[in-house]
């Protein structure tokens, strides 16, 4: 399960006059998420998974909502906290969400397991695990940099395109 993060211009419309939602084009090239373009693409349309969703619930505002019963209720929204907002609203809160979680995208050597990190059995034809030919970066972990660098490409349309807005899918 995923979420899929627009950032459109409001005030392009179609041809029924109403806001297309297409996504905005950035000047930067992007190949990541959940969902890629072979080569890459320019679109402002990015796939996060759920797996995430712990960590966001940590980093974005918290929401206070009045039920109908009048009972005032403090209500955690995680990444949604960004549906409707302005790239110029979400800035700073998504400055300060990276900043929390880093962007170090978690690593683990090819053949270890996912449980303990480290390779599994002797004589395994790795001579250093950890060099780069033998290392791939893992999307799925939910681990604070994978979730702070989805933000962080988010935070580069919104400061490139203020005006924009985020729907969130």
């Amino acid at each position: 399960m995923s979420w899929s993060v627009i950032l459109y211009n409001p005030n392009e419309l179609n041809e029924d006059g109403y806001c297309s939602q297409a996504p905005l084009c950035s000047s930067s090239k992007i190949q990541e998420g959940g969902t890629q373009i072979m080569g890459g693409t320019n679109e402002c349309d990015l796939n996060i998974t759920y797996n995430y969703s712990r960590l966001y619930h940590l980093v974005f505002p918290v929401e206070h909502v009045q039920d109908s019963d009048g009972v005032l209720r403090v209500e955690s929204t995680g990444l949604k906290w960004l549906y409707g907002k302005t790239g110029e609203t979400a800035i700073p809160i998504l400055e300060k969400a990276v900043e929390r979680l880093g962007t170090n995208q978690y690593e683990r050597t090819v053949d270890n397991c996912d449980k303990c990190g480290f390779t599994c059995g002797v004589g395994d034809g790795l001579s250093d695990p950890w060099a780069s030919e033998n290392r791939r970066r893992d999307y799925w972990a939910p681990t604070p940099g994978n979730a702070g660098y989805a933000l962080n490409i988010l935070l580069e349309w919104a400061r490139e395109f203020p005006k924009g807005v985020f729907t969130i899918y």
